[in-house]
């Protein structure tokens, strides 16, 4: 657990929690209660800028997150998407950036591939990886 620049009260706390906690608190200032605890589930929460807007509704044409994807594509191709920052000597570098149009490119040959392997529309395909860029795009 990293040292934050605040600390939790209480010293009784074991300092893995008394970490965990503190995370928790700094996060919460940005959550808002949306709804009570119901049976045994726990309260449902929703970001403060957003707490007296109801659900969001979706835009038209868009009903799963292929669809949002996809429009981001066609609305933002030049703009940077997906970054990560190449290891060198064990020093992280700068950060290295594909497209909106780079990744769904890289997305559409992926799926071709899944396909040409036997993978059918409908079926199901574990990706598991550490989280990555790759990760992201087998995911899309």
């Amino acid at each position: 657990c990293q040292q934050l620049p605040f600390s939790h009260p209480s010293s009784a706390i074991p300092p893995s929690l008394s970490c965990r906690t503190a995370v928790v608190s700094e996060a919460m200032k940005f959550l808002v209660e949306s709804g009570g605890a119901e049976g045994n589930a726990g309260p449902s929460y929703r970001n403060v800028l957003a707490k007296d807007t109801g659900l969001l509704q979706s835009p038209p044409g868009v009903d799963c997150l292929w669809d949002l994807f996809r429009a981001s594509v066609e609305k933002y191709p030049s703009n940077p998407m997906l970054g990560h920052r190449p290891v060198v000597d064990g020093k992280a570098g700068d950060y290295a950036w594909m497209t909106y149009r780079e990744v769904c490119d890289v997305v559409i040959k992926l799926a071709a591939s899944m396909s040409n392997s036997g993978v059918k529309q409908g079926e199901r395909a574990g990706i598991y990886g550490a989280n990555c860029p790759e990760w992201i795009i087998s995911m899309e």
